[in-house]
């Protein structure tokens, strides 16, 4: 899977799984990225009503830039839209520190 956020020409960011070609992009499992306030975000399917199971092809004249999106954000898209894997992220280290003796 090549998880990225496609940033579109029309404002909209969708989140999926992106096959690159040569003058296009196929976007499957497409979610649209919307701001829900208090600095969060929020994901929903983009084009629900459509049965693309192969994918939506985006020419690359619609397509302003695309990004790999940070882990917080795929490991959303994942447990929603994707295959359901999540990515543990990294454990702070907090506490005492330890003192080692012979």
């Amino acid at each position: 899977m090549n998880i990225q956020i496609v940033r579109l020409n029309s404002g909209e960011e969708i989140l999926a799984d992106v096959e690159v070609k040569e003058d296009s992009v196929v976007v499957k499992k497409p979610s649209l990225i919307l701001p829900t306030g208090q600095g969060s975000i929020g994901l929903m399917p983009w084009m629900p009503y459509v049965d693309v199971p192969d994918g939506i092809e985006i020419k690359n004249s619609f397509i302003a830039f695309t990004v790999k999106p940070h882990g917080e954000l795929m490991n959303e898209y994942n447990s929603a839209f994707g295959n359901g894997i999540v990515v543990p992220t990294k454990p702070s280290v907090s506490g005492p520190a330890l003192t080692l003796t012979e």
